[in-house]
């Protein structure tokens, strides 16, 4: 095997694949990945099992065909502590040797023949999806997904497709985000998908094919290939756990808000991170309070309607949510302090529905 290519995007295309490696196994072998040249391209692989990913590129200049199988996370690391525009890379004899302007370097390449069998695409339900779509819906609910691994449904993210509407909805129990996209859609689908799959995406691309069977989900792109297991469910009914119709609602700016809630973030508890709200007419108050630092209160105008309600949140979650809301303004709907509290953007899009839910932490 033999290739000349450019570093930065050779350190693109390992990125890609080396995030696919698990951060610890029982099987070694899954700590390398393939490097094929083949008919003038370039294609890198790497698995956990789980998940399989492959990343082409069309090399330009003269190549010799080949297979070696490298620690993915150690010629990662290489590439990106070269200064070179180029790398050349070839192989002789189990080993893949790296040229770069005055850097030599070798990495023992193992037998291609030990590396994972490369599964099939899914032969099922196929249709295609806008790339972009995929990403803005994906960022808005990911956070909330659990990383509690014994409640395995609640890791991954529920993704639904219909003809008219594309769903995402991420929750670990205490909190809980759902995206609804308006718009016109190539199939249906339903399936759980790890938040893992996020890094391996490429970007810049339009489209992307969805091929599904009852066991895997593959993603299929120009230069790409991603083949995972579905997470198995069921997902809980976030429909039911969403309430309507909660009695108190307010109104506030979105900068104003985020602020003072990161001001009184700094004497939140390290514990739950308990900053106290208070909703009253045309005004919130916030209290946050840690023994052995100090305490802070604060005013901030807002439009409320509704009986007043105290009601204790974790402070880093509330700013994750809106991190996520794109809005000028800022709707919390609330029932009692003990009661999930909503967050809403006002001034949403037609086209996109957001609602984030938020458990109460009990206040003394």
């Amino acid at each position: 095997m033999r290739c000349e290519i450019d570093r930065g995007i050779f350190a693109e295309l390992l990125a890609g694949v080396t995030n696919a490696l698990p951060s610890k196994s029982a099987y070694p072998v899954l700590n390398n990945i393939t490097l094929e040249v083949s008919s003038g391209k370039l294609a890198l692989a790497g698995t956990d099992l789980d998940t399989y990913v492959r990343r082409t590129f069309k090399l330009e200049g003269a190549s010799e065909d080949g297979t070696v199988v490298v620690l993915g996370r150690k010629l990662a690391e290489i590439v990106r502590e070269i200064s070179a525009p180029t790398v050349t890379l070839s192989s002789k004899e189990r080993s893949l040797s790296l040229e770069a302007g005055k850097v030599r370097a070798s990495l023992v390449s193992l037998d291609p023949s030990e590396f994972p069998e490369v599964p099939k695409l899914p032969e099922g339900v196929t249709m295609e999806f806008p790339l972009s779509t995929w990403f803005e819906l994906f960022e808005t609910v990911s956070f909330a997904a659990s990383k509690d691994e014994s409640r395995p449904a609640m890791t991954g993210i529920n993704w639904e497709v219909s003809k008219t509407e594309s769903r995402m909805v991420g929750t670990d129990g205490h909190r809980l985000a759902y995206v609804c996209r308006k718009g016109k859609f190539a199939g249906k689908l339903k399936v759980i998908v790890s938040p893992k799959l996020f890094p391996l995406f490429p970007r810049g691309e339009e489209n992307f094919t969805v091929h599904m069977d009852p066991a895997k989900i593959g993603f299929v792109f120009q230069n790409a290939t991603i083949i995972t297991r579905q997470i198995e469910g069921p997902f809980p009914d976030y429909e039911r756990v969403i309430p309507k119709g909660y009695p108190a609602r307010a109104l506030m700016d979105h900068d104003v808000f985020s602020a003072a809630l990161r001001r009184a973030a700094v004497f939140a508890h390290p514990v739950g991170r308990l900053v106290a709200l208070d909703f009253s007419k045309g005004k919130l108050g916030l209290k946050a309070e840690t023994p052995d630092v100090g305490r802070s209160e604060e005013e901030a105008e807002c439009s409320y309607t509704g009986e007043p309600v105290r009601i204790g949140f974790n402070a880093s979650y509330m700013l994750e949510i809106l991190r996520r809301l794109q809005s000028d303004k800022v709707a919390v709907e609330l029932s009692n302090p003990l009661s999930a509290g909503l967050f809403k953007p006002v001034d949403e899009k037609p086209e996109t529905e957001q609602t984030f839910l938020l458990m109460p932490i009990r206040l003394d």
